[in-house]
C-alpha cells in the first residue's frame, strides 16, 4: 500500500486541486510526475517532496511520514535524517526553526504546555453553536495539554449535539495554523455568524464538503467564500484535563 501517495491524492484533493494545477505550482510542466507518485510507479526525491508539501501547505514530516510517525523507517536514510531533524526543532522549540514554515502537526511530546480556554461552545439545533469568547488576552481557564501551534485555544462543549464524538463538558483543542486533510475534524465559522464542528471532507471548485460527526445531521456543503474561518480540531480532551488557573499546572 502505497500511503505517502494516498496521502499525496488525499491532500491535493481536499485542496481542489487537480494533478495539473499541482504539477505546475511544484513547478513542472506534465501532470503525469503526480500521477506516478500517486500510483506508486515512482517515488519522489527529498526536493520533489519539499516542493509537493510546501504546495499542499503540510510539513515534510507529515506528509512523507504519517502524522505518527509510523512510515519513517521505511525512507531512505536522507529522508529519515530531514524528518528526525525538524521533528528535533519542534520537540525543542515548538515549530521550525523558518517562522514562514508551518508548523508541525505532531502533538503530544512529551513536555508539559497549556492552551487557554477562552470560551463555550454553547452548541444548537443541527450542530451549530455560539462561542462566548472573552476578550483577548484573558481566559476562564486552561487546558493541560502541550500544542506546537502557538495560537491554540481550547473551548469547552455544552450540550448533547455533537455526541457521540463530543459529550457535554468535554474540551476541543483548536489550532488554527495546523493544516488538516480529508477525515480531520475542523471547527468552521461561517460569514454569517454560525459556528459548527464538523469532518472536512474536501475543498473543490470553490465549495466545502463538511460530514456531521453526529449521524443524524445531514452532509453539508458551504462555498469557500461563505466561510469566515476554518480550523483544525486538534484534540477532544476530557474535563480532568481542565486547570482553572495557570498555577495549578
Amino acid at each position: 500500500m502505497n500511503t505517502l501517495g494516498l496521502r499525496i491524492k488525499q491532500l491535493r484533493k481536499a485542496k481542489g486541486m487537480s494533478q495539473q494545477a499541482l504539477a505546475l505550482a511544484c513547478g513542472w510542466e506534465s501532470q503525469s510526475r503526480i500521477g506516478n507518485y500517486e500510483k506508486g510507479t515512482r517515488q519522489p526525491n527529498l526536493e520533489d517532496m519539499e516542493k509537493i508539501a510546501s504546495v499542499l501547505g503540510i510539513t515534510l514530516p507529515d506528509l512523507v511520514a504519517g502524522r505518527d510517525r509510523s512510515e519513517l523507517e521505511s525512507l531512505p536514510d536522507i529522508v529519515q535524517g530531514r524528518v528526525r531533524s525538524e521533528d528535533g526543532l519542534v520537540k525543542s522549540w515548538g515549530r521550525s526553526g523558518d517562522k514562514d514554515q508551518p508548523v508541525s502537526s505532531c502533538v503530544g511530546w512529551a513536555k508539559k504546555g497549556i492552551v487557554p480556554v477562552v470560551g463555550n461552545a454553547q452548541l444548537g439545533n443541527e450542530g451549530y453553536f455560539e462561542t462566548s469568547d472573552l476578550p483577548p488576552g484573558h481566559s476562564e481557564g486552561y487546558l493541560e495539554i502541550h500544542s506546537d501551534d502557538p495560537d491554540a485555544f481550547g473551548l469547552r462543549v455544552l450540550g448533547d449535539s455533537l455526541l457521540p464524538r463530543i459529550k457535554n463538558g468535554e474540551f476541543v483543542l483548536i489550532e488554527p495554523n495546523k493544516s488538516f486533510i480529508s477525515g480531520d475534524e475542523v471547527m468552521v465559522r461561517t460569514k454569517s455568524g454560525r459556528t459548527m464542528i464538523k469532518e472536512f471532507i474536501y475543498l473543490r471548485d470553490g465549495m466545502y464538503r463538511l460530514d456531521s460527526v453526529n449521524a443524524e445531521h445531514v452532509t453539508i456543503h458551504i462555498a469557500q467564500s461563505d466561510v469566515e474561518e476554518i480550523h483544525l480540531v486538534g484534540g477532544i480532551l476530557k474535563s480532568s484535563r481542565f486547570l482553572h488557573s495557570a498555577s495549578d499546572f
